[in-house]
């Protein structure tokens, strides 16, 4: 009986640790866009391309292009509380939603899901972004 007692003892804390899950998600760092899952109806025809850097200050810079020609460049800036990511952008306008983040693979795959009523997953991998994407990017209108 005590032996028993002993090893539900032992086990406790192997419990305790697998049910915690761990809050500190560091996504700092530059990342491609490489899917998008949505459950809308439609998403549009145009082919989007992005690429965004969150760094160390809480700044960050999104490159974004629709179809085909220049990137264009946005700016602003995160916060990361309790595993949800949200944002401002300078003009002081905030994102149309929140996000869920997930970070997997070793922390090279980044999973946003937004917390707006239509659901979408972004899927980003660690990458540098090109300095040609950074040099020709447009700023917004």
């Amino acid at each position: 009986m005590m032996r028993k007692f002993l090893l539900g003892i032992l086990f406790v804390p192997f419990l305790l640790t697998s049910c915690c899950k761990d809050k500190t998600l560091n996504i700092t760092g530059e990342w491609s866009l490489i899917s998008v899952e949505t459950r809308a109806v439609t998403i549009g025809g145009e082919e989007v391309d992005v690429y965004i850097a969150f760094n160390a200050d809480k700044s960050f810079q999104i490159y974004q292009m629709l179809g085909t020609g220049r990137y264009r460049l946005y700016t602003g800036t995160w916060s990361l509380l309790d595993g949800v990511l949200s944002g401002k952008y300078s003009d002081g306008t905030f994102w149309g939603s929140s996000y869920d983040v997930e970070l997997e693979s070793s922390n090279t795959i980044l999973k946003l899901t937004s917390k707006s009523a239509v659901a979408e997953v972004d899927t980003y991998k660690k990458t540098p972004i090109p300095d040609s994407v950074k040099s020709n990017a447009l700023l917004p209108k």
